[in-house]
């Protein structure tokens, strides 16, 4: 015997609030203002080829947000570095470009001030 299927009507979908999660993207005025804060160069490696979105220091997936002092301003070399694809853009190892990254936001923001 098949149970009775209650779906909800569009109006209980419509009424009912649903928690949104905090963003862990960038919105454009964040973005603009990492690209301001970093002279729209890489960090790294000064390239001025650099990806339209900046790259998170925290990985979202380890709760990295969408704030300013999560961002980076990184060519695609750079990028890939920090994802551990490839060598950094001055023969890093492959393993040391997420911890550049967080040594850098540590070291450059705490400095400028720069706390979100």
């Amino acid at each position: 015997m098949l149970s009775e299927f209650h779906p909800y009507s569009k109006d209980q979908q419509i009424k009912k609030k649903r928690k949104r999660a905090k963003s862990k993207n960038f919105n454009a005025p964040t973005i603009l203002a990492i690209f301001k804060r970093d002279n729209y160069r890489c960090v790294k490696c000064g390239n001025h080829l650099i990806d339209s979105v900046p790259h998170h220091i925290t990985y979202r997936s380890q709760g990295g947000t969408g704030h300013k002092r999560n961002g980076v301003t990184v060519c695609r070399r750079c990028h890939d570095w920090a994802h551990h694809k490839c060598n950094g853009p001055f023969g890093e190892p492959s393993d040391q470009g997420r911890k550049w990254f967080e040594d850098w936001r540590e070291r450059s923001l705490t400095e400028a001030g720069d706390r979100k």
